[in-house]
């Protein structure tokens, strides 16, 4: 007996794989070779699946921005039945850098966004549900400040390879909370 084909698997497994690529080394340095070898499958199951390049970096990147708006969700959850949302603000987002992998490839997502004009619409889900959540607690105008102030912070722990300063970004978030 042979084993039967599951299509819709492989396909998961190929974009799951891209993630995991795009996140390690970045969207400009992606192949359809290296998904194939994470994801264990033959090089032309990828370009079955995905012809181009473009179709699975805009198909993995669809899948991280599902996790992101789930990580959104919940923090909205968490803000919303706190007593301490500025406390709430900080931990969320220091907790957030617990999973590298999923933040860099968010941001790899905006800067593909920047070159991919196709891609834009992805990158806006993430803008907008933070914005969303910051303007809930601060008001619209103060909201996008708040939103701008946490991922700039998420981007410099990146980059610095160190932690977000807790105290640099309570005193910012109050600011705009409290204002």
């Amino acid at each position: 007996m042979t084993a039967r084909r599951d299509p819709e698997a492989r396909r998961r497994k190929i974009v799951t794989a891209a993630v995991a690529a795009i996140a390690d080394v970045g969207v400009g340095n992606v192949t359809h070779r290296r998904i194939a070898e994470l994801a264990g499958v033959p090089l032309g199951s990828t370009t079955y699946y995905f012809p181009t390049l473009d179709d699975l970096v805009a198909a993995a990147l669809r899948e991280a921005i599902e996790y992101a708006r789930a990580d959104l969700e919940a923090w909205a959850d968490e803000l919303l039945a706190s007593r301490d949302v500025i406390g709430t603000f900080v931990e969320a987002t220091m907790r957030y850098l617990d999973n590298r992998e999923q933040v860099l490839l968010e941001y790899e997502l905006y800067l593909a966004a920047a070159r991919m004009p196709e891609l834009r619409p992805l990158a806006q889900l993430w803008i907008d549900g933070l914005r969303g959540i910051c303007a809930r607690f601060a008001g619209k105008d103060r909201g996008f400040a708040l939103a701008a102030l946490i991922d700039g912070h998420l981007m410099q722990a990146l980059v610095t390879d160190e932690p977000v300063d807790a105290d640099a970004l309570r005193a910012g978030v109050e600011r705009l909370v409290r204002s």
